[in-house]
């Protein structure tokens, strides 16, 4: 941001939290793959 003078835009809580749980997920899933199993995503109800 200081390098390009770009504005510090606050994203909120919800967004760090949506970003935090597809890193999660997405870590799960590399762990699985290495353990031989695979993850099939059910939408949540």
């Amino acid at each position: 941001m200081l390098r390009y003078g770009m504005n510090y835009v606050d994203q909120g809580v919800e967004f760090y939290e949506a970003q935090h749980r597809k890193l999660q997920i997405q870590s799960l899933k590399l762990k699985a793959a290495q353990l031989g199993f695979q993850i099939i995503e059910v939408p949540a109800a």
